[in-house]
């Protein structure tokens, strides 16, 4: 997931004074491309067609204030997940909690400090795209190994069919040959997508396989489907209790 780079940033604040000397040093400074707004009413009218990348928003304004604007701001499909950084002089722990549990990305203390507005904002901003882009990578490899798990039954099913012949029939290279190659592609993967147990398992048969050969003459299977049915129980396991695995990140 690419990062999405901080350029437009709508301000929403009701001082004159603080717009003036925040627009000057987030557009004439940091080069962003900043919107004030004196109200949330203005805000929320502004957003429809500014489509921001972030919201500065004042907690403390006339009619609409930051929580209710942060709250209409969600409503509203063009920013229903713009990013929200509330400015405030209301600092104690308790509303900053109150502000996070909103789902801002922070809160910036009035007075702030000139000189690391910018990187403050910018700190932020990257901290939350890191976030994001960790999140949608347990979201793509979560849905990866359900693909991998919806696989195992079929794999099980070969395994299983594979070593009821060999203890049937005898030895059959063809056969032990398809449980090693199975073995080998679990071996290497399976504990990547969250199945270390089917992994070291599957190991086990590949070891063994790389110790004893085939050779092609006919051999005794019950050493083979030892370690093979050790791989049949951790499979068996896997798919009963699915939630216990988890991918590498």
């Amino acid at each position: 997931m690419a990062q999405r780079s901080l350029k437009r940033i709508l301000l929403v604040e009701d001082d004159p004074d603080i717009q003036e000397v925040t627009k000057v040093l987030l557009s004439h400074i940091e080069d962003f491309d900043v919107h004030a707004c004196g109200s949330a009413a203005e805000g929320l009218e502004a957003a429809r067609t500014f489509d921001p990348d972030l919201i500065l928003l004042d907690v403390m304004m006339p009619g609409l204030d930051g929580q209710g604007a942060f709250a209409a701001f969600r409503g509203m499909k063009e920013t229903a997940t713009t990013p929200v950084i509330f400015m405030t002089a209301r600092v104690r722990p308790g509303e900053i909690l109150e502000y996070r549990q909103l789902g801002s990305l922070g809160v910036i203390p009035k007075p702030f400090d000139p000189d690391t507005l910018g990187a403050t904002i910018q700190g932020m901003w990257d901290r939350h795209q890191n976030a994001s882009a960790n999140h949608a990578r347990r979201e793509d490899l979560l849905a990866l190994r359900t693909l991998y798990a919806a696989e195992l039954p079929e794999r099980l099913r070969l395994i299983e069919g594979a070593a009821a012949s060999l203890r049937q029939n005898g030895w059959d290279r063809e056969i032990a040959e398809s449980l090693y190659e199975i073995a080998h592609r679990l071996a290497g993967s399976a504990a990547i997508y969250g199945f270390p147990s089917v992994s070291a398992a599957a190991l086990r048969v590949v070891t063994f396989s790389q110790e004893q050969g085939s050779g092609g003459q006919r051999t005794d299977p019950g050493p083979l489907l030892t370690v093979v049915e050790v791989l049949s129980d951790a499979i068996h396991e896997s798919i009963s209790e699915p939630q216990r695995g988890r991918p590498v990140s």
